[in-house]
């Protein structure tokens, strides 16, 4: 049967960063000196899976042999303004009241 672990995920309080994440017994093993200095301007908190990110960002670089050419982008042709003229609106009816069925 799997050990259940816990870790302790450390957090910078300036930049809201997560430092690292520790194995809770090395936490355990460490002097007071040492748990007071890891304390100092940071957040701990108690957690059970250590998550690691899945994807990973690779930038290549490529030289460039030969110029590069962009198409000019194409300027409109300004066309006529047309003056819209408004439809006549009707009216609604007005609505009238039910009389219930007494």
């Amino acid at each position: 049967m799997a050990e259940k672990q816990s870790f302790v995920q450390i957090v910078d309080m300036i930049t809201g960063k997560i430092e690292r994440v520790v194995n809770l017994n090395e936490i355990t093993a460490m002097s007071a000196e040492e748990k007071l200095a890891l304390s100092r301007q940071k957040s701990l908190f108690v957690v059970t899976h250590r998550l690691e990110p899945i994807v990973k960002v690779e930038l290549k670089k490529t030289v460039i042999s030969s110029p590069m050419q962009f198409s000019e982008p194409k300027t409109a042709e300004a066309e006529p303004i047309v003056e819209i003229t408004a439809l006549p609106v009707d009216s609604p009816k007005p609505k009238t009241k039910r009389n219930p069925k007494a």
